[in-house]
This record gives structure tokens, C-alpha cells and sequence, in this order.
């Protein structure tokens, strides 16, 4: 990574406890700074997901199931190769591939995949990262890809996993993809920059309207809640001022995702009900333009990251796994990865 992006990366330090079950997860896209796409992303879990850096060569054989058993199930080969998070030894949470489309896994309390009626090849939920990441370049095309199979909610941890997700690439150009009454719902835009959990998007952007900074006559919401954080994350998106360099646009960002973060015993005083504690484990953000991707355990005060120009790619053979658990760890990890 180039000496002048350190700084700003070597600030990625979070840790949130939310008592809220739906508390997992914010992502913000800023592509209007004037020197690059980055995106910013945490990861909430309510148990350590034992996080991996894994690199996905070009060639790599792949599948759309994880524990559900279902005829006509989706096989492909990686067509571009990615770097990302592997959560929970078998779900990509997160990733970066080389031709520069980002993909971010969220959770969506009640999403609805429908039935795997329709003929189309089916993938899981959980699959819908890596088949993204490794069939498709752009947004535009992702979405095509999507329309073309049945997505499955699958189940892992003893529990099913309502998701949905967000694609960016080098372009700027974002979009939303959830599943709601059985069906896919696409939705594109600037409106696309923000997301974090339920209620689903279209909500979401209404209740926007209704806060001080969109027309309303709200005040920011302090709480932890997933609205409120989709408000504060869109505030301090829009007042974002330009950045002189890749550096200054990815430390902005940054400075938005401190904003959405839950200091560990925080309290949700926004009426939701406590299910589980939610714990921001990691965050990333990724540069598209450059093809840089910074990840950052909240345990460890040191930030790691790769370069996708440095990693290789080819020859197929199997996903190389770097633990990223190493409190030693820290700095460019890309031979690493590379060896692992």
C-alpha cells in the first residue's frame, strides 16, 4: 500500500456492542470525492466469525449451496479473481475483485427468497457474494448475472440469515439488491450509497425525508438503531467536502463509518427489542479505483491490507486463507496472502 494511505487506514479502529438483533452491519459508498471510488463496511456478529483474508484464483471450481439441499444447484469456475472476508469458515461477508466490483453482504431480517420453482439454477444466500465477485466485472452485469438464478435461503449456526447485498464498482455507479414477497428488488443510484438492515431500503429513503438535513424537521438520531444509522450515514456522506488525494477520501469515509459505530455497551433507546448482542468485529474499506482493500479486526489496534495488483491470480488451485486472528499481524499483507 503506498506510504501516503497509511495513516488514514491505521485509523480503522472499531468495536460496537448493540443490543438490537438486527444490529449487524453498515455500508457506505463515497464515489463523488474527486479522486476515487472507496467503500467503507463493518461487520456486527453476535459471536466471533473467526475471520480469514481469503484470495479466490481465476479457475477455482465453485458452488452455490451451503447446507440446503436442493436439485439444479448452481456450479460455475471463478471468471476474475477477488480477495475478501471469509466469516464463519464458509460464508464471503465482503470482497474486492480485480476487475474493481465490490460486493457487501448484509443482514435483512425478513427477506423472502421465494420458491425454487422457477427452472433457473439455484445459489444460496450465503453464495451470493463469490458468485458475484466471481462471474462479474461490473454492477450492471451483476444484477443480469442475479436475474439468471433462484436464490435460497440456506441455514448455518442454527439459524436462518434474511440478507441482502451491495454492489459497487470502479464506475461509481451502486445498487441494492434485496429479496421481498419472493421476488428481487433492484435499486440503483445515488439513493444506493447507504445501507444498513431492515427495514428494507424503500423504507429506508422515506424516512430520510423526514430529518432536518432531507427537508424534515427531525433532528439526527443519536441511537444505535438501523434507521438511525442509515440518517447519520447519509448526513455526514452528503457533507463530505472533496479530497486532495485517494488518502483523504478513504480518512473521510472513515470518519462517516466512526459515526455509525455502537461503543461497546451501548444501549438501544429507540424501542427495539434485545436479542442478541451484536459486536462490530471488523471493518473494511476498499479502494475500487486503486484495488486496494484494507481490513481492520476491532481487537487489534494494526490495520492490514493488500494490493489486488500484487496478488496473483492465476493458475487455479484452491483458495489461499491467511489469518488475520495474529495480534503480530499488521501492515501490507499481499505476499502473504500470496503464499498462503
Amino acid at each position: 500500500m503506498k506510504t501516503s494511505r497509511v495513516w488514514p487506514l491505521a485509523l480503522l479502529l472499531l468495536g460496537a456492542l448493540s443490543p438490537q438483533a438486527a444490529q449487524s452491519c453498515s455500508r457506505v459508498l463515497s464515489n463523488s470525492n474527486g479522486q476515487a471510488v472507496v467503500v467503507g463496511r463493518t461487520m456486527d456478529l453476535y459471536l466471533d466469525d473467526q475471520a480469514a483474508l481469503v484470495l479466490r484464483p481465476r479457475g477455482l471450481e465453485a458452488g452455490g449451496l451451503v447446507s440446503a439441499s436442493v436439485a439444479n444447484a448452481k456450479r460455475w469456475r471463478v471468471k476474475h479473481g477477488s480477495v475478501g472476508v471469509m466469516s464463519v469458515g464458509t460464508v464471503l461477508a465482503d470482497g474486492l475483485n480485480e476487475r474493481g466490483l465490490n460486493v457487501n453482504l448484509l443482514y435483512l431480517s425478513g427477506s423472502d427468497y421465494g420458491s425454487p420453482s422457477s427452472g433457473k439454477p439455484v445459489i444460496s444466500n450465503l453464495r451470493m457474494a463469490e458468485f458475484v465477485l466471481d462471474q462479474f466485472a461490473t454492477v450492471e452485469e451483476a444484477i443480469a448475472g442475479l436475474a439468471q438464478v433462484q436464490v435460497v435461503s440456506d441455514r448455518i449456526l442454527d439459524r436462518d440469515w434474511g440478507l441482502h447485498l451491495s454492489l459497487a464498482d470502479r464506475s461509481g455507479r451502486s445498487a441494492v439488491v434485496e429479496f421481498i414477497a419472493g421476488r428481487m428488488v433492484v435499486h440503483q443510484g445515488n439513493q444506493t450509497r447507504v445501507m444498513t438492515n431492515e427495514p428494507p431500503l424503500a423504507w429506508q429513503l422515506n424516512n430520510l425525508k423526514r430529518y432536518r438535513p432531507f427537508g424534515g424537521d427531525l433532528p439526527l438520531p443519536g441511537d444505535v438503531d438501523p434507521a438511525s444509522r442509515f440518517v447519520r450515514a447519509s448526513t455526514f456522506l452528503s457533507t463530505l467536502p472533496k479530497a486532495s488525494s485517494a488518502a483523504e477520501a478513504e480518512g473521510n469515509l472513515y470518519g462517516v463509518m466512526k459515526n455509525v459505530a455502537v461503543p461497546a455497551g451501548a444501549e438501544d433507546y429507540s424501542g427495539g427489542q434485545a436479542e442478541d448482542s451484536w459486536v462490530t468485529l471488523w471493518t473494511v474499506i476498499a479502494n475500487l479505483d486503486e484495488g486496494s482493500y484494507a481490513f481492520q479486526l476491532a481487537r487489534n489496534p494494526y490495520p492490514i491490507w493488500v494490493e489486488l495488483m500484487r496478488l496473483n491470480f492465476g493458475g487455479g488451485g484452491a483458495m489461499r486463507r491467511l489469518d488475520v486472528q495474529s495480534p503480530e499481524l499488521t501492515g501490507d499483507v499481499s505476499e502473504r496472502l500470496n503464499r498462503s
